[in-house]
Order: structure tokens, then C-alpha cells, then sequence
């Protein structure tokens, strides 16, 4: 017979969600205070960026992980230069955007033909394809991440993908972007037979080491 959970335990998971939560809901009142003048400062970026390293409890949590990474690629040079800058303000208004073509938690990819359950994503002699855009960076960026870690990339849907990795910020409205032609040609190689896994951005973020 299946052990029952304390009240005790009921009510520590109770106060680690709500602590979660409160966390998430605090990080989108910053975004939302560094957006409101349409632009963005180095120093801004900073106070963002230690605000992350002070919750690490968010690391895995979207869009927590993806803000984390982005900025440590930001100031891996000490600076952030004006094509970074425009990017992250892309970025910060998308995540507090609750409108159609936003990506607010949880919203991204809901009405996408996505491999459920989620599977696990193994880089390794593996193939990727980005649809674009990618929150996480420009395309090359993510292609980097996948040869450093041994996968290799295409540039458009094959029987050799193993992987179709559907950017966050079109998600929402993928259909109507020009990307909606890899969705489609992966549905059509899946019918046929072909092992490819469609995935969320933020579960290909989740994977990286």
C-alpha cells in the first residue's frame, strides 16, 4: 500500500510553490519596470542578471533558465554591445507580453503538433534543426551549442532530424510565420515513418548541460 504524505510534507511543498511563484511574479515586475521606457542600460542588465544568480532555485524553471543563459552569453565579454541589447529588450517585452504572439509562462508551443510526452534530448551523433526565431540567441548561436556538445545542425527538416526545435518567440502563432514549413515538413516525415521529435525551445534549454 502506497505510503501516505504527511500534513508536514503537504504543507513544506505548499510553501516551496508559493516561494516559486512569489519569485517568478517578482522577476516579472522587474522586466516589466526595465521595459517601461523602451530601452534598456547596461546597468539594468546587470541588477537583472544577479538578481537570477541570487534565485537559483529558478534555474530550471521557464523563463527564468532562458533569461539565465542569455545573459551569462551577454556579459561572458564584460560588455554588452547594441545588437545584445536590442535582442534582450526583444526578449524582455516578450515575456511580459500576455497578448497573442507573446510568450508569457506557459503559453509558448500549447497549440503546436509537439512529441508528448517530451522526450529526452540526447546531443551526441544527433541532428538539429531551429525554427526560428530563437529566444535563446540568433540561429548560429544555438547550432554552436549542439556541435560543442557533439549533435549536428541542418538547416531545414530531413529524415536525418532528429530533432525540430521550435523557437519560443513565434510559437504562440507558428502557423501564420514563415517557419510553419517546418513544422509541416516534420509532421509529413513522422507520417511517413521518420523518428523526428519536435520540441519546445525551452525543453531543448532545459537539456543543455
Amino acid at each position: 500500500m502506497p505510503r501516505k504524505s504527511s500534513p508536514a510534507t503537504h504543507a513544506s511543498v505548499l510553501r516551496d510553490t508559493l516561494r516559486l511563484e512569489g519569485a517568478l511574479s517578482e522577476m516579472v515586475g522587474m522586466i516589466r519596470g526595465v521595459v517601461a521606457d523602451g530601452s534598456i542600460s547596461g546597468d539594468e542588465a546587470r541588477r537583472l542578471r544577479d538578481w537570477v544568480d541570487r534565485h537559483p532555485t529558478l534555474a530550471d524553471r521557464w523563463p527564468a533558465n532562458l533569461l539565465a543563459r542569455r545573459l551569462e552569453r551577454i556579459f561572458a565579454d564584460g560588455r554588452m554591445d547594441a545588437l545584445e541589447r536590442s535582442h534582450l529588450q526583444s526578449i524582455l517585452e516578450r515575456l511580459v507580453d500576455r497578448s497573442p504572439g507573446g510568450y508569457g509562462p506557459g503559453d509558448a508551443g500549447s497549440d503546436l503538433p509537439l512529441t508528448r510526452p517530451p522526450p529526452g534530448i540526447t546531443f551526441e551523433a544527433r541532428t538539429f534543426v531551429f525554427a526560428p526565431k530563437m529566444a535563446y540567441g540568433p540561429i548560429h548561436l544555438c547550432e554552436q551549442e549542439v556541435v560543442r556538445l557533439g549533435g549536428k545542425t541542418e538547416a531545414t527538416v530531413s529524415r536525418r532530424t532528429d530533432y525540430l526545435v521550435i523557437g519560443e518567440i513565434a510559437a504562440m502563432d507558428w502557423d501564420q510565420r514563415s517557419f510553419g514549413h517546418f513544422v509541416d515538413q516534420a509532421v509529413q516525415y513522422r507520417a511517413r515513418g521518420a523518428d523526428i521529435a519536435i520540441v519546445t525551445e525551452s525543453h531543448w534549454i532545459d537539456a543543455l548541460p
